[in-house]
């Protein structure tokens, strides 16, 4: 199961590791809302302009349990080179976490599985 999430998460990074990424301002122009558990769930969509000037919409991939940032605040966003639709808000801590955590279980089933220790 964690290898599967860690494919996942790698897949979805693999073009972030492939191409530059650039940098660019965008607006958050709505949030996204579903409920789940009886509880809202909010993810920013925000709006931009890549290289060629062309203004795109993105939704962002994380839920939160609050719509922030909040509609019309400006935040900074990253792209890789040739898909813009990819942009995301960076959460460095975020996805420092969820590969370590990921990777710990991934590293002790495999202990568990092999008896290795």
């Amino acid at each position: 199961m964690s290898g599967t999430g860690l494919a996942l998460v790698l897949r979805g990074d693999l073009p972030f590791l492939r191409h530059p990424v650039h940098r660019a301002p965008a607006m958050i122009v709505r949030h996204d809302r579903r409920f789940e558990k009886g509880r809202a769930l909010y993810k920013p969509v925000f709006r931009f302009a890549n290289r060629n000037g062309t203004f795109i919409e993105v939704r962002d991939k994380v839920y939160m349990p609050f719509p922030k940032p909040v509609i019309g605040e400006m935040v900074d966003i990253v792209y890789p080179e040739g898909f813009p639709q990819k942009a995301r808000i960076p959460y460095p801590v975020f996805r420092g976490l969820l590969y370590g955590l990921l990777g710990y279980v991934f590293v002790m089933a495999g202990v568990e599985l092999t008896g290795w220790w």
